[in-house]
């Protein structure tokens, strides 16, 4: 694309926790053709046009009459000369050959997952699935200067993992918390290996994102492809085809750091055990690559000697003294997070101390560690520990989901301690913070019933109070539980509890 354009965009007002739709017109050109044509780009502006499209989109997802855009991809973007993006207003008639653009096959099969065949049904998960292709793209066919450090491809890695494996647990539940986890840049002294490594590393991370240099063509052809699809034998050709055209390219000589930072990353960002074997295989001379073999064959669940796992734990811990990042540690913490004995626990906070002195205290990575250590505090009954751990992850953790169950171990913790006060009041904390928390709510009850010293008439106007603002609660199993253990009768709007 060439010359001036301009387009009809969406112009978001934010107000609170709510935003505001309408449209104006900008001049500026569609991020995928903007990209292509030129793809050199500063480390500054890419991550700064990343974090501000999640931005748009977060504030999207915050409109009462549609909160979801539904064509979250490169074409659907438009980047003003001053580097600031907008998404395109579908419904204005002027956008109506992008659209139609957009709901070819060739687009589809890029940028929805396979289960979703068509731009038919819309929701926040499949635009963040959107926004995760969106910036695997952008990874793709820029050319940042400087070029990405290796954390920093890790934790673009992680990132665009959790928007595509939009249905898993640990999936982003808004592109608010995407937006924060995009890295500012800063200047410094970059210490890095040499720039053939450099550049393999960018490819590398292009391989483990699911972007070949196949992909990148495909990428490239939709531009020219505004009236005709492009090849088939580029839309037809599978992922896993596409990813070993370019091993076999591109990772034909002996590269054995490489592949061991391959092999680290499918372990500890992608926890793919399987794929990091294929890459441990191919490396003879490192001794720590025999170990980690050891290490992602019990991850996946094949049986081995405890003795053999230990000693190659042990041995691997050499090499982590020498590794500044702590992925050595991490990669220990998951090893001995298998035993369940009190030694592998005590081995964990000794472990997950070490990793802590390497990584940023409020990062994801951090936030892993404290989990493992706070799991290992439980098992050697040091209760206050774990709990002083998973507040410092609720600090964190900005899934409601995930909120919910730090708060319930909290409370199980207190509970088993004995500090029923506790309990309760951080019962009634934790469901202050989360709306729909039923579990908490289905806890609360039970607490409070479970208290002698708490009048049955106030435990019957609090389950009377929790049915009204949820009726479906009568369903859940342990409310259930509670009615039986405690003769609870509900009748109509009336509660009495017998016990």
């Amino acid at each position: 694309m060439t010359g001036r354009e301009g387009y009809d965009v969406l112009r978001l007002i934010e107000h609170g926790q709510t935003c505001y739709i309408s449209s104006e017109y900008v001049e500026g050109k569609i991020l995928a053709g903007r990209i292509r044509s030129d793809p050199d780009i500063t480390k500054e502006q890419l991550f700064s046009l990343m974090r501000e499209i999640a931005n748009q989109l977060s504030m999207i997802h915050k409109c009462r009459k549609k909160p979801y855009y539904q064509y979250v991809n490169p074409y659907s973007i438009v980047i003003t000369d001053e580097g600031k993006p907008y998404f395109l207003d579908l419904e204005a008639g002027s956008n109506e050959k992008r659209l139609r653009f957009m709901q070819r096959r060739a687009v589809r099969e890029c940028f929805l997952p396979k289960e979703e065949a068509y731009y038919q049904r819309a929701s926040a998960k499949l635009d963040i699935y959107g926004l995760g292709k969106t910036l695997q793209y952008l990874l793709a066919l820029s050319r940042p200067e400087p070029l990405l450090r290796g954390r920093e491809e890790r934790r673009f890695l992680r990132i665009i993992s959790k928007c595509l494996n939009y249905q898993s647990r640990s999936a982003y539940q808004s592109a608010a918390d995407i937006r924060r986890n995009i890295p500012q840049y800063k200047k410094k002294t970059e210490l890095v290996p040499a720039a053939r490594k450099r550049v393999f590393m960018a490819a590398a991370a292009a391989v483990i994102l699911g972007v070949s240099w196949r992909w990148q063509k495909a990428y490239q052809s939709f531009e020219a492809a505004q009236e005709s699809l492009p090849p088939k034998e580029i839309l037809e050709e599978s992922e896993e085809d596409a990813e070993s055209d370019f091993q076999s390219e591109v990772l034909t000589r002996d590269r054995s750091s490489e592949y061991m930072e391959l092999a680290l990353a499918y372990i500890l960002d992608l926890e793919d055990y399987e794929k990091s074997l294929y890459y441990l295989e191919k490396i003879q001379q490192y001794a720590s690559a025999m170990n980690l073999r050891e290490l992602a064959e019990a991850l996946m669940g094949r049986e081995k000697d405890p003795g053999i796992l230990t000693e190659s734990l042990r041995s691997l811990e050499e090499e982590a003294r020498e590794d500044p990042t702590g992925r050595y540690y991490r990669c220990l913490l998951k090893g001995y997070c298998l035993m369940d004995t009190e030694q592998s626990a005590k081995a964990v906070l000794r472990l997950g101390r070490l990793c802590m002195e390497r990584l940023d205290s409020g990062g994801e990575d951090a936030k892993e560690i404290r989990r493992y250590m706070a799991a290992a505090y439980e098992k050697t009954g040091e209760a206050q520990e774990a709990v002083k751990l998973y507040e410092e992850i609720l600090d964190q953790e900005t899934d409601a989901a995930g909120r919910e169950d730090l708060y319930e171990k909290m409370i199980l913790l207190y509970e088993a301690g004995g500090q029923s006060g506790m309990a309760l009041e951080t019962c009634v904390k934790g469901i202050g913070e989360i709306g729909g928390a039923d579990r908490l709510k289905v806890i609360h009850m039970r607490l409070m019933c479970k208290d002698a010293a708490i009048g049955r008439d106030i435990c019957a106007r609090t389950i009377q109070e929790y049915i009204r603002q949820t009726p479906a609660i009568m369903e859940n199993e342990g409310f259930q539980e509670l009615m039986a253990e405690y003769e609870i009768h509900v009748e109509g709007e009336q509660v009495w509890v017998g016990r």
